[in-house]
Formats: structure tokens, sequence, C-alpha cells
């Protein structure tokens, strides 16, 4: 990512004076930023990369004072030894002698888009990667982000790494080049702060012949930021090569007498060079220094380019479609499981950390860059899948097929909803807890044959399975041949005895005169949804004829009204307004106090004449927010789910103009936006699903939510393990305006609301005129088409190249947004939003059974289990009580070799809390490594700090649940 060429000149204050000396000493740390993929896609800067370490590997072993700092990814090194597995020795070698400095990272993320799990396992893959090489850097060098994570700090505590080094983010009171950074939890690493940038050094080396002067220039210039500590010079920048004649440069000036002692090394040598006190465990030795809290998004010193928070947003979903299904299928494998997947989960968390780095989700590269990020997402969440499907099938194997497996992945006991297919309902009984849904075709099948062409009939069946269903029936008549089938089995099919009448009946019209109506009946089937309570990380067998909903005695029920207008539950009532807006009102608490959100789901569209870095806004004029148009439809009426279809339909402008880019043209194009509300029996929140295909281009749509109050002084979001308070403008002073859009993983709250995420998604707090009201603001879609303007209204500087990405306007695209609105007059802790936010994401597996024989799953026949399989576990593998949240449960290797289980649990409250977890077995808490910190801790009764991440590991193997 393009960083300023001269940013002393603008950014920091000068302490120069005539008569100071020049600075003591100039550590050179001779670097590459290597964005793996960005303007190009992956394989052809990798081709550059390939040939820079070629010429790198010669220079180290020919100058040994050399030193280089591989970028702090270990991915550059797996991607220049797939090319050169020859050369792995060389590699080794030059890291052994300290010379290379390489990881801890796998890749340089996005600290904003990507989730705390997967910052875990970015720091355990990179740890992995590089100790096949040798011993990695420790330091936490995080030269090129957009902005930094408040949960950083204590993740890189949690690998035993005290120190970071970055350079965005950083507020303006920071006067030092290091500071104290400090997670919400308490937990700091020394932060070495890259006050100008990742190159601050290349314009010294720039003129030949004027080093000693311009050293002492710049040494002069930045002398309070340093003090009595040597002067750091980053020599290098985006997909650059070492400087081969460095170390004659630098023996050369030494030769000639410059008062500035220069040395080489790496960022690893000179920080623990210029803090060896913190190094060694001194937590005192930051005593005196600058402190910052939390997450690092200031804009004064650095652009922090917030748009890329929004753009393509197939990204953003696909990131965080692909982490919660691989998360969904470590728990359910690790919980049922009976082989050994691991291989497969590490194949596919590499794909999902790689497509992390902070060109590559973020969306801000060329097209073809994007296309393969989400190609990777997607593969890495078919691996998941694939687990999911296997384990299903082991527990499926332990119930009848008139019967369904129902497995909860997330660590709180719920209500869950699930979505089956019923056969026959009409002639079965049914309980309370069903929801008939709509019908399947009946007729899959209906064609004529020649006799001769019957045997084509033998190569559709396979065993007992023909077009997904099973064959519980066949029989000629006058007429032809008729196959009734069923998802489950009843009774037996004879193959062989099919067969031999089939070819009876072929034999007797030798002349091939007859012809057959060959018919496929399927038995009636409905899609049902069933609620079903289920335990914390538990299985259970679920019976229609039996399941009960919670309206049956006496509690909730959901009520859809005829014309789709309203739906309630016992916790919430919506109304659907004339514009398509909704009012959402709670059923009110102990004291009686309702919350009501007026006008909540209005659609506002604007022009965009940014780019995929950030969003440009135009002159006024240019909104709009009144639909054409309102249709609602009724889908489900309850009384276990409701949902109501509102369409509205919207007049665009169908870009803005080429000429005059603060004009929307006056050609137009309509928008269909589909929105549905989502009631279910025992919830709190509304379930929202908008889609729309886009059609305009140039533009960015925002929904807006209420927060029931006005001038509220801050927001918070939920991610990457942490709530992060926010104000309404950010800190400015660089040459970006601040504006203040955030990131949310989770959820983001103000006032009376909280949003559900389901996505990396973008929110602002903004000031409704509408309403009156302050209001979320959360981006659906942005749609530009340049990587970078040059001429931006929000930023001084180009933030790229100005290459054309078309496919970043989604022309076409079928734009998808999840989300619930959670209301509550106290806020989201007092709403159990992380709670929900987990509910909502980590939604139940459902498969038929299968015990006693063969049965279809997802369509495709699969191997049943025998009669006697075991039954399902009777209680929850792992179960939460309380508030925090349990984040990955995963079978993991001891430090002996044997097998044991790891849990890892957040606190995301600001107050302790007791774990209240419940788990059988002895376990033993450790940091993020696997090391034991303490032995026989008592889950149920463990307490949490504030912000803690805490992982758990069980003692001696894990279960063997074959």
């Amino acid at each position: 990512m393009t960083q300023p060429t001269n940013p002393t000149a603008d950014s920091m204050p000068k302490t120069e004076e005539p008569t100071m000396p020049a600075p003591d000493e100039l550590v050179i740390v001779p670097h590459t930023h290597w964005d793996r993929e960005w303007y190009e896609p992956h394989d052809v800067f990798r081709l550059r990369l390939v040939h820079m370490l070629d010429r790198l590997l010669t220079t180290l072993e020919q100058n040994p004072d050399f030193r280089f700092t591989l970028d702090g990814q270990a991915a550059a090194v797996d991607d220049y030894l797939e090319i050169r597995p020859e050369q792995r020795e060389r590699v080794a070698a030059a890291v052994e002698r300290g010379q290379l400095a390489i990881g801890p990272f796998l890749i340089l993320l996005d600290e904003f888009l990507c989730d705390g799990e997967t910052i875990v396992r970015n720091l355990e893959l990179g740890l992995k990667s590089s100790r096949r090489i040798g011993p990695e850097m420790r330091v936490g060098y995080l030269p090129d982000m957009f902005g930094h994570a408040a949960q950083m700090p204590q993740l890189l505590r949690g690998f035993g790494i005290r120190h970071a080094a970055l350079w965005r983010g950083v507020p303006a009171r920071v006067d030092r080049h290091a500071f104290a950074w400090r997670s919400p939890d308490g937990s700091v690493v020394r932060t070495e702060y890259l006050l100008d940038g990742y190159g601050n050094a290349l314009d010294l080396f720039a003129l030949p012949g004027q080093l000693e002067q311009l050293v002492a220039e710049y040494g002069r210039s930045i002398a309070s930021w340093y003090g009595a500590d040597p002067i750091l010079g980053m020599l290098g920048t985006d997909h650059s090569a070492p400087p081969a004649d460095l170390m004659d440069v630098v023996g050369a000036a030494t030769e000639a007498g410059i008062a500035t002692r220069l040395s080489v090394d790496t960022i690893e040598g000179y920080v623990r060079r210029v803090a060896s006190e913190w190094d060694a465990g001194d937590d005192t030795a930051l005593d005196g220094w600058p402190a910052v809290d939390g997450e690092l998004r200031s804009h004064a010193r650095g652009n922090l380019l917030p748009g890329v928070f929004s753009i393509r947003t197939n990204l953003k979903r696909a990131m965080a479609d692909a982490e919660r299904r691989l998360l969904v299928a470590e728990r359910l494998d690790a919980a049922f499981g009976a082989d050994d997947h691991r291989a497969f989960f590490d194949t596919a968390w590499y794909r999902l950390v790689e497509s992390t780095a902070h060109d590559s989700v973020t969306g801000c590269g060329v097209d073809a860059t994007a296309d393969e990020v989400e190609n990777r997402l997607v593969t890495a969440a078919h691996v998941a899948r694939g687990v999911v499907l296997r384990t299903m099938e082991r527990l499926a194997a332990a119930v009848p097929p008139e019967r369904f497996v129902v497995a909860n992945p997330a660590g709180f006991a719920r209500r869950a909803h699930v979505e089956v297919r019923l056969d026959d309902p009409a002639r079965r009984e049914l309980g309370s807890g069903v929801q008939l849904l709509d019908g399947f075709p009946e007729v899959l099948g209906d064609e004529v044959m020649r006799t001769s062409d019957l045997r084509r009939l033998l190569a559709r069946i396979h065993g007992r399975e023909l077009f997904g269903q099973l064959i519980n029936d066949w029989r000629f008549t006058d007429e032809g041949l008729r196959f009734d089938v069923a998802e489950a089995p009843v009774g037996e099919f004879d193959l062989a005895a099919f067969v031999v009448e089939l070819e009876r009946r072929i034999a007797s019209d030798p002349d091939d005169a007859r012809t057959w109506r060959v018919e496929i009946i399927a038995a009636p089937r409905r899609r049902a949804i069933v609620g079903v309570d289920v335990g914390g990380l538990a299985a259970v067998e679920v019976d229609p004829a039996t399941a009960t909903s919670l309206g049956h005695t006496g509690g909730d029920v959901v009520r859809v009204g005829a014309d789709g207008r309203t739906l309630a539950n016992a916790s919430l009532a919506v109304v659907v307004g004339e514009t398509g807006s909704v009012r959402i009102e709670t059923a009110g608490g102990a004291g009686g106090e309702r919350t009501v959100l007026e006008d909540a789901l209005r659609l506002v569209d604007e022009g965009d004449r940014g780019d995929s870095y950030n969003y440009g806004p135009m002159a006024a004029g240019t909104v709009v927010d009144t639909p054409d148009a309102v249709e609602i439809t009724v889908l489900e009426s309850g009384p276990i789910r409701g949902r109501v279809l509102v369409r509205r339909r919207y007049t665009l402008p169908a870009s803005i103009d080429a000429i005059d880019p603060d004009r929307r043209v006056a050609a137009q194009v309509p928008l269909d936006v589909d929105t549905v509300l989502e009631l279910r029996e025992g919830e709190p929140m509304l379930r929202v699903t908008v889609e729309f295909t886009n059609l305009a281009a140039d533009h960015r749509m925002r929904l807006l939510v209420p927060t029931g109050a006005s001038e509220l002084p801050t927001s918070a979001a939920a991610g990457q393990y942490a709530v992060t308070e926010r104000g309404r403008s950010g800190e400015g002073g660089w040459g970006e305006f601040p504006l203040p859009t955030f990131p949310a993983a989770r959820f983001a709250a103000a006032g009376a609301a909280t949003l559900l995420v389901t996505k990396h998604s973008e929110y602002e707090l903004v000031a409704d005129e509408a309403s009156g009201q302050d209001a979320l603001a959360l981006t659906l879609v942005r749609s530009v088409g340049l990587m970078s303007v040059n001429i931006h209204p929000l930023r001084d500087e180009p933030a790229g190249a100005q290459f054309p990405v078309p496919g970043a306007q989604y022309l076409g695209a079928r734009v998808r947004t999840e989300f619930a609105v959670l209301p509550s007059p106290d806020g989201w802790a007092a709403a159990d939003a992380p709670r929900w936010a987990e509910l909502l994401r980590s939604e139940p597996e459902v498969a038929r059974g299968t015990r006693g024989g063969p049965a279809v799953v997802g369509g495709v026949a699969g191997a049943g289990g025998a009669a006697d399989a075991a039954g399902l576990p009777d209680v929850s593998v792992l179960e939460v009580g309380g508030s925090v949240v349990l984040e990955s449960f995963r079978r993991v290797e001891a430090a002996d070799g044997t097998g044991a289980l790891e849990a890892r649990f957040v606190n995301y409250g600001t107050s302790p809390a007791r774990l209240a977890a419940v788990a059988s077995g002895t376990w033993d808490r450790t940091d993020l490594t696997g090391r034991v910190i303490e032995r026989d801790v008592d889950l149920a009764g463990f307490m949490m700090g504030p912000a803690r991440i805490e992982t758990f590991r069980s003692r001696g193997s894990a279960p063997d649940r074959g």
C-alpha cells in the first residue's frame, strides 16, 4: 500500500535548531513491504518476490553484516519456497544467522475485516510456518494496516510477544518513538511507532554523496522523538528489492568520518536493543512513556482509508461465512466426530487467513485480485461443509429415519428452529412445535419410452436411490411403470427382482412395438420449521410428532396480520408503514417501560464520487430516500416463525456525471429492494434480510435504524474479541478527513438500538433529520469504478493508481445483507447482545436419521448406520450458562503428542463475569500457544476479567467417539 514519500515534511513537529548536533546513531532496517496481491493478482506479485529473494539470498551470503526484515509475514517465505523448494536450506541458514527476520504472522492482515479467532489462527499458522525454517521474529510487525484492533496487544501477549511496530492510527498526543499500547483487559505491548512510515530512510539514500547532510538534517528534525535512543531508519517500500550496495555505501560513509554512526539491523534487533529491560520482562520499563488504550484509529498522522469496510461487500460476506462455517465445523467435529480432520482444517484456515491481507479482503485491489480472494474463501467454506456433512451423517446413524438430529454448535443452550422436509405430513401426527411451510413437486419424472429404452432406467438407479429419493415401491401396469419414492425408506427394495421383471417385459416385446409411460412419483413432502430446545454444544433427537411449541404451554407464539403489516411475538411488535419502514416496539420490562423505534429500516441512497479506499460525498441534492411503490406479502404466518416480504421500488440515477463528478446523471434505473422481516418464538430480536440486484453505479445505499435518542456521544461495536466505544468524530490532522464510519463484526449499538450483523460491516451514528433522532446507518452497498481517484474530496493524495475496477460497481450483482435489530432501553449489555449475536451467527445443523438403512442427506444418497448404532450423547459436551461467549472448540495436539480439546472464551463485558461453563474432564488454563498457566481449573466457577480472552485445554487424550 502506497505510503507518503516525505511524511516528515508535513506531519511531524520539528525540533531542528541550527546548533543541534547530528544524531549519534541511525539504525538502518532494510526491508520490503510485500502486498501479496493488490493492483496485480497474487501470482504476478509472487514472480517479483521470487526474483527479489533470489538476489537477497546472494546479498546476505556475500555480506555477513547485512540484515533484512521480510515484512512480518511468513507467507512470503511459503510463496517463495513453493517455487524454489531447492532454496530451503539457504533461507534457513540466513534465518539462523540472524540476517533474515521472518514471521510472526502468516499474513499482514486487515485487523477489522476478520474476527478475533482468525487473528489467533494467523499467528498460529505464521509461527508454524516460520519455525519450519528457523526462529521467528518476536515483534508484532504491523506496518501498513488501516488501523489496529483493540485486542491486538492481548493477542500478541497470548503468544508471548511483548513488542509491536506499526505506523497508522496512532493519536496525535503520542510524541515519542514508542508507547505502551493497552488492550481493554490491561495487556500491554511496547509499540515502536514508525512515525514517518515504513520507508522513512529512503530519502536519506536518494541523492548520491549527500548521505551525511541528509542524515544530519533528518536527525535534527525528529530529535525530540528519540532522545538518547538511536534513530530508526526503515529502508524499503512496497515490493522493493534490497539495495545491493547498501553495505558499501554505509562503509564508505563511515570511512569518510560521518558524524552519525550507521548500523544495519532487523526491526527485531532494533527494538530489543532500545527496550532491553522491557524485553527481559520488566513491566515498569514503560513507565513515563506515552500510553494508548484500545484501538488505533486516528487519522492524525496517516490515512486510515475507511472506505475499504464498505466496498465489495461480497468479500466481507464470504469472509464472515468462511469464518463461521469453519468454527462450526471444528466444534461439531471435536464434540461428535470420529475422524481426524485437522489437516483439512489447516488447509482451510490457511486459505482463509491469506485472504485477510490488507489489500485482499479489503477489496481495494483490481477485479482479478478480488475474484481470487473470493474463490479462496468459498473453497475454505467448502472444506468446512464437508466436515459438517460427515459429522451430521454420523449423528444421523443413531436416529431412525422418521426423526431428525439437531446439533447446536453454540455454547449457549437455545431454542433452535430448524427447517426439515416431512413426508406425507397430512397422514402423520405432528406436535405443536411444527409449522408447515410450502410443498415440493410430487412428479419427479413422467416420460414415454419405447421398450428398447427401458434398460436406461438401470443407469438411474443406484442401489435404492432414484433422482435423489429412495425407492419404496414399483409396479408395472397396462400403461407403463411407476416408481413410488420418498426421502425415508419404507420396507425393502429388491433391485435384483426389479431387474428380472424389467428384462421379462423387454423380452416380451422383441419388435420394440410398444411404448411405456414411466412415472417417478414422490410421496407428498412439505418444508416445515420445527422448534426444539437444545443444550450448549449438544445434539438432540427430534420427533416431529412430539415437538412442542412455546405457545403450547401459554408461552410465546408468533402472530402475523392477514395484510402483512403486523408481526408480533412475546417480546416485540412490528408494524410496517406506508413507505416500507417499520415501527418496532418491545413488550415492556418489569416496570412496564417500552422501547419504540420509529421509522426503522428506512433506506437512503446517495451518490459516491470516491474510490475503493474512501467514500466521496457529492453536492447536496443527490439523495434518494423515498420509494415509488411498496408491496407487502405474507410469507409465513406463524406460530413458530413469521415472515413478511416488503418490496420497495426506487428510481435511482444511473451513475455520476463523467464531466462533473459532483452531479448524478439524469438517466435513471429502477431498483427493487426486498426486505424480509422475521420473528421467531422465544427471540427478542427482529431478523432482517435485505436483498436487491444493483443496477446503479457510483452510489452508496444505507439502512437506518433509530436509536430512540438524540445527541448521543458514542456508539459501540463488537469485533475482534472486544466491544469498542467510539465517538461521533475522528481525530484528523493528516490529509484525510476523519469520516466517522466504523467497522463492526458482531454488532453495532447506540441508545436503545443494537444491530446484530452476520458479516463484516460498516456503520455510522448519524443525526437523522427525518426522525429527529440519532440513527445507526448500516451500509448495504457502495459502488465505485476506480481503485483510487487522483482527486478526492476527502483525501489530499491518491491511495494508489487510478485503475478501473468495473467489478466494484457491482452492476447486475445480487446484494444480500442479513442482520437483526435487538431493541433495549438500557443498551447492548442489558440486551445480552454478545449472546444473541453468537446465536444469530451459529445456526444449528439438522439431518434426517438414517438408522437401519440408507437415507438421503442433502439430496445425495449417504451410507446409513447400523441398526444398533450408539445413541446420541445425553448431555451437552460444553455449555456456558452466563454471558461469556464460547468462541472456539477444537481438537489440538498437546505438547506430549496426545490429543486434547481446546476451548476459548471471551468476556465482551466491562465487568468481571463468571465463566459458568460445564464440561466433563479435567481442564488446564493455557496461553494462546497451549502453554499451561494454571492446572485443574474449575470452569464453572472461573472468573473472567473484563474483555479477557481465556483458553483452556482438556487434560489427556481427546474423547474417542468412534
